[in-house]
């Protein structure tokens, strides 16, 4: 499959055009009409639950590293491989926050504390909430995860701060595939793949910041 990669980066950046237009005053109104409020069950962090994948942005891996003393291979590991090359490297788009074997989030306590409250990721920053542009939109619309507080009354004042939170996670999510398309240049031509052993294989992670390899 031919990957445009041009035409990719235009469609983000039109995108990324509507989302800095968001008005954070009527989306604040939605998520009060939603409402929602945290409570402490840790589901979203455990496996238990569902699929609980934290994908995790460069500068968002730094962040952990400095504040909690860690390493990069500490923090995250490669997402899911896309696709492989002709060398056989399999090749995964972004990092995601390491688990534990039981598949729980290596920062969640036993009494549902998050070690990494004040660092958290984007996504776990505005869990349930997300935007997503849907069905060809122009407009992002807030979809909303499966969370046991989802439906409680939310204050107008919370609300603000979480729309604000939801526009800049979609502009650094935007802002991130666009550096990681101009930085696949030389990969255009590429197969999706379904199975896969990452054991013995060489691993290509590719981010907004360029490539890393990683051997298997």
């Amino acid at each position: 499959m031919r990957f445009n990669i041009l035409d990719a980066v235009s469609d983000l950046k039109v995108k990324k055009s509507m989302a800095d237009k968001l008005s954070i005053n009527e989306m604040a109104k939605q998520l009060v009409s939603i409402g929602f409020e945290c409570v402490r069950c840790g589901e979203c962090c455990r496996a238990r639950s569902g699929d609980n994948t934290v994908i995790l942005f460069p500068d968002e891996i730094q962040l952990i590293v400095d504040t909690q003393g860690m390493t990069p291979d500490e923090v995250c590991e490669p997402s899911i491989p896309q696709f492989i090359d002709d060398s056989g490297t399999l090749h995964c788009f972004e990092w995601v926050l390491k688990r534990r074997n039981s598949g729980d989030c290596i920062f969640i306590d036993a009494d549902n504390t998050c070690m990494l409250y004040q660092q958290r990721p984007w996504i776990c920053s505005t869990y349930p909430f997300f935007l997503a542009f849907t069905n060809g939109a122009i407009k992002p619309d807030i979809m909303v995860s499966e969370c046991k507080g989802a439906g409680r009354p939310m204050d107008e004042e919370y609300a603000i701060k979480l729309a604000e939170l939801l526009r800049d996670r979609l502009l650094a999510e935007i802002t991130e595939e666009i550096g990681l398309l101009e930085n696949l240049e030389g990969f255009e031509d590429w197969e999706l793949i379904r199975d896969y052993s990452r054991q013995g294989y060489s691993i290509a992670v590719h981010d907004s910041r360029g490539i890393t390899y990683i051997t298997g």
